[in-house]
């Protein structure tokens, strides 16, 4: 009976469980809300073969975070293009795990964001040009998201250390699902030169710097924020970026595809003269398939996942 209120207890702390081989940390919620819902903005329709003269017809994704259906879709492929690329960077440099806070106390939540682009631009920029003076590599990738008093909050994995960077360790006590308070060593980086940096950016004093010792589990933990609810909201502001990359960060690899993008009622033609069947993955879609393709022996069939 314990162990049973253990689990319970487990899978409520923990709606959204993120391993190391899971795909994305995505909930049935947000699964649901993604297949049932259609591009806001409208993105075209695309159609690939599945098998033979077997044809499937999708909408694409319009890469709008807001948008319920390809917010989750554009959440997913960056979070395959961090993983794969903090991968592949650990094969040749340290990596480095940065989380900085906004200041909060003095200042709104409307004044933070407002400034905050332009503050952790200051510091990019700062750490870039002491990494050039070092002829150390520069690559970050960061997550911004929003805190509980609605402040920014970004955490970065790079290949960044600051100078002066200086190895302590803290205890951090913590009370299990047991009840039982225990009590571990960490490890973190202090540096007086990002300290200083942080003020100087008008970012606040909070920093937190590790070492990665897995890249692969520090960028699935770090791309998970990428799927909170707070991240596909619409208001955040203009230009705000969600998550960027340095310049050098490696790209996610170009797949070669026979699909074809449908727009013009020509696409639509080609395709009823390539396929026999279309499968369709939900009702908006069959229904726009259907639609186009009114008066070709083309068979139409709703065929969604099970």
């Amino acid at each position: 009976m314990k162990a049973q209120v253990m689990r319970n207890h487990e899978a409520r702390a923990k709606p959204a469980i993120l391993d190391l081989f899971s795909t994305s940390p995505t909930n049935a919620f947000q699964e649901r809300m993604a297949s049932n819902s259609p591009c806001t903005y409208n993105a075209p329709y695309f159609s690939y073969p599945t098998q033979g003269k077997i044809w499937t017809v999708t909408q694409g994704n319009c890469h709008h975070w807001d948008c319920p259906r390809c917010g989750l879709g554009r959440a997913k492929q960056e979070y395959g293009r961090m993983v794969e690329g903090c991968r592949e960077l650990s094969e040749n440099f340290p990596l480095f795990f940065i989380t900085i806070t906004c200041k909060g106390r003095e200042i709104s939540h409307e004044y933070a964001e407002e400034n905050y682009g332009k503050w952790t631009n200051r510091l990019l920029d700062a750490c870039r040009q002491q990494s050039k003076r070092a002829n150390r590599e520069w690559v970050y990738v960061q997550v911004t998201e929003r805190q509980q008093r609605l402040h920014p909050h970004s955490h970065f994995i790079t290949t960044f250390c600051p100078k002066g960077a200086v190895v302590t360790t803290s205890s951090k006590s913590s009370v299990g699902i047991d009840g039982q308070q225990r009590v571990r060593r960490v490890s973190s980086i202090r540096s007086e030169w990002f300290a200083a940096a942080l003020k100087r950016c008008s970012l606040g004093y909070q920093y937190n710097i590790t070492r990665v010792e897995s890249a692969e589990g520090a960028a699935r933990y770090v791309a998970k924020y990428l799927f909170k609810s707070t991240i596909f909201e619409a208001n955040w502001p203009k230009g705000w970026k969600r998550i960027r990359y340095s310049q050098s960060f490696p790209k996610s690899p170009e797949r070669e595809s026979e699909a074809i993008v449908l727009i013009k009622t020509e696409d639509w033609v080609n395709l009823s003269y390539r396929a026999v069947v279309v499968n369709c993955p939900d009702i908006d879609v069959y229904e726009q398939v259907s639609t186009k393709l009114t008066g070709s022996d083309v068979l139409v069939r709703l065929k969604t996942k099970t």
